[in-house]
């Protein structure tokens, strides 16, 4: 898994293809066909766009994941969220709407008989 720690801020888009420990922070948009973990002191001021996230500090702007949003007791999320699963803890602080929708369908397959 990738790390980008603490120290790290940065103004610009990010875009990844593998795992991300986000501990810095970013003001612009978050692009990946990877997971993302966002950890308690990050702070993202744009929008995320990721296969998966788990939220554990402060995001101000939409999120949309392919799969599993998860939204820890220790996050801000100030932006609407779209999953194919979504959870949140008690303690988090949400403020927006949500959308759950079924996930892609799996690729078309001919069966035998």
């Amino acid at each position: 898994m990738n790390h980008l720690f603490s120290n790290i801020e940065i103004q610009g888009s990010l875009t990844f293809s593998k795992a991300l420990q986000m501990d810095g922070s970013i003001v612009g948009d978050v692009h990946s066909s990877g997971p993302l973990v966002i950890g308690e002191q990050a702070v993202i001021k744009g929008t995320v766009n990721t296969q998966s996230v788990v939220v554990c500090g402060s995001v101000e702007g939409n999120i949309t994941v392919q799969d599993r949003c998860e939204v820890k007791s220790t996050a801000i999320v100030m932006g609407n969220i779209t999953a194919a699963t979504f959870s949140i803890e008690e303690g988090a602080t949400f403020c927006g709407h949500s959308r759950v929708r079924m996930p892609s369908p799996p690729a078309e397959t001919t069966l035998k008989r």
